[in-house]
This record gives structure tokens, C-alpha cells and sequence, in this order.
């Protein structure tokens, strides 16, 4: 009887193993931020803010009503102020944001897979140099990475949402000089088969 029932326990690990590889999910988010702000000379005023949400989900279902979903969503801000008098004002501000995600399916009449990454990269530099000063600096993003798949050979889905915002300002007098720098990127790619 101890036979029969290892037996059977290893032929229940054999088919539980099997059935998790035809739903395989990955999903990867860093998001960054840094804000700086910073005044050296008298007669100061400095300010900084920054909001982050961060939601992943993933859902896995399997056993011939095969699915998969991966998300993310992400909102995030950065603000900052100076001001100044006998001047030398800076304010940085970085944003980051990498994902990826990866899916594959498989059983439910077979191979189903897709592969999404999304890259973000947000700058602003603010400067001012001796007497006076001012600036001010504002970072927005919404970003959203979505994924689907089904299976009994039907739906794929991938989608990439990113809205941004940045807005800079500065100010001047005595013996102004300024600089605003700005930088926005982002870099997208998906993939899909349905073998």
C-alpha cells in the first residue's frame, strides 16, 4: 500500500508541475525620483515635493480555461521651488521608470506569448548664478502597461500608456544668468506570437 501511494503522490507532482509551466508570467518595475534643491547664498527659501503610486497586478488562471494578465500602473509627480538673494540656485529633478513583462501560455490549444517593456527617463535643471535668484520646476507622469492573453487559441493583448508633463521656470537680476535644461524620454517595445 506504501507503494501505491508514493506512486500516485509522484504522478500528482508530475501533473501539477506541468499544468504551472503552460502559464508562465514576469514582471519587472523600477521607478526612480530624485528632487534637489539648493540655494547657498543669504536671504533663502527652498521647497520639494514628490508623489508616487505604484500598483502591479498579475493574475494566472490555467487548467484549459487558460489566461494570464500583467499590469501596471504608475503615477508619479515632482515639484520644486527657490528663490533666492545673493543668489546661486539650483534645482534637479530625475525621473526614472523601467518596466517589463513577459507572458507565455501554452495548453488550451497551444503556444500563446508576449513581451512588453517600457522605458522612461524625466530631467530638469534649473539654474541661477549670484545675486537674486528664483525657479521653479513641475514633473508629471501617468504611465500604464497592460497584457492579456487567453487561450483555446484566441486573444492577445498589449497596450502602453504614458501621458507626461514637465514645466520649468526661472528668474534673474543681479548679474543673472541662467540655464534650464530639460529632458524627456521614452522608449517602448512589444512583442506577441500566437503559434
Amino acid at each position: 500500500m506504501s507503494k501505491a501511494i508514493a506512486t500516485s503522490m509522484v504522478f500528482v507532482l508530475l501533473v501539477g508541475s506541468s499544468a504551472l509551466a503552460d502559464l508562465i508570467q514576469d514582471q519587472f518595475t523600477e521607478i526612480g525620483l530624485t528632487n534637489a534643491v539648493s540655494l547657498i547664498h543669504g536671504d533663502q527659501s527652498a521647497s520639494s515635493m514628490q508623489n508616487l503610486v505604484v500598483d502591479n497586478a498579475q493574475y494566472n488562471h490555467g487548467l484549459d480555461g487558460d489566461q494570464a494578465r500583467e499590469y501596471l500602473f504608475a503615477a508619479v509627480g515632482l515639484s520644486a521651488d527657490a528663490s533666492g538673494n545673493c543668489g546661486l540656485v539650483d534645482v534637479i529633478q530625475v525621473l526614472g521608470i523601467e518596466a517589463m513583462q513577459g507572458q507565455t501560455v501554452g495548453d488550451g490549444m497551444g503556444a500563446k506569448a508576449q513581451m512588453q517593456t517600457l522605458d522612461m527617463v524625466s530631467a530638469q535643471t534649473l539654474s541661477k548664478a549670484d545675486g537674486q535668484g528664483s525657479a521653479d520646476a513641475l514633473q508629471t507622469i501617468v504611465v500604464n502597461e497592460s497584457q492579456t492573453v487567453n487561450n483555446a487559441a484566441g486573444i492577445t493583448n498589449s497596450s502602453s500608456h504614458v501621458m507626461g508633463m514637465q514645466s520649468a521656470s526661472i528668474n534673474g537680476a543681479p548679474g543673472a544668468s541662467n540655464l534650464v535644461d530639460s529632458t524627456m524620454t521614452v522608449t517602448t517595445a512589444q512583442s506577441q506570437a500566437a503559434l
